[in-house]
């Protein structure tokens, strides 16, 4: 959990299948244009499903929608992930 909430896949316990759709979401948080079907297909690979692939998109999606409504109307963070903050 701490090290998801510092935005790096280092020291988690996660499946490969895991990693490898974090690795996709963060792919598409950062830079959507890139994504290509190659990357979609190695998803594929590691189990998941058409429609687990699309629903991982759409709530990428809906995240970047709300942080950029909240950030246009000047909503400060709710500061969930502060040092400290995360029970072990």
């Amino acid at each position: 959990m701490r090290a998801l909430a510092k935005g790096t896949l280092a020291g988690t316990r996660l499946s490969p299948a895991e990693r490898a759709l974090m690795q996709f979401v963060t792919l598409v948080t950062k830079h959507a244009y890139r994504s290509t079907r190659k990357h979609v297909d190695q998803l594929r690979k590691h189990g998941w499903t058409d429609e687990q692939i699309a629903e991982a998109v759409y709530v990428v999606g809906m995240f970047a929608m709300m942080n950029r409504i909240a950030d246009a109307f000047g909503i400060p963070p709710m500061g969930y992930l502060k040092t400290g903050s995360l029970t072990p």
